[in-house]
């Protein structure tokens, strides 16, 4: 057997430009009003439960209160996240290259082949076009 086929991850990266930042930002940007309008749901959704459980005297207001409070305190954190991810991006130097993700692809290896060069492989976007393959 002098070839076979592996599976192997390649690293995409992309370029900084402004048009990168921009939409990456507005991403980050609508997640977060996103995840304020479940915030505002759950507000809503947590005062009209605990309101009809206290009413029918249900002992259950208490877990209920806590649930809603763990609910709402995870989206505070995602939301949190992402600003702080904004913030980042905002610093980022236009040119230079960030990883983007992994794909994972077959490539058929043989006999004498490269092995750092086979596995160092990665793809360059720029503005959502492949400009590099290395």
């Amino acid at each position: 057997m002098e070839k076979l086929t592996i599976n192997r991850k390649i690293l995409v990266k992309a370029k900084v430009t402004e048009g990168f930042k921009k939409d990456l930002i507005q991403e980050l940007q609508e997640g977060i009003n996103k995840l304020e309008a479940e915030l505002k749901f759950i507000e809503q959704r947590a005062k009209k439960m605990i309101t009809e459980l206290t009413l029918k005297a249900s002992p259950q207001v208490a877990a209920v209160r806590e649930q809603f409070e763990y609910e709402k305190l995870k989206r505070e954190e995602t939301k949190e996240k992402m600003a702080e991810q904004i913030k980042f991006i905002s610093t980022l130097e236009i040119g230079n290259e960030v990883v983007q993700g992994e794909i994972e692809g077959p490539l058929e290896i043989q006999v004498g082949d490269n092995w750092d060069e086979i596995m160092q492989r990665e793809i360059l976007l720029e503005d959502g076009l492949i400009i590099a393959i290395r």
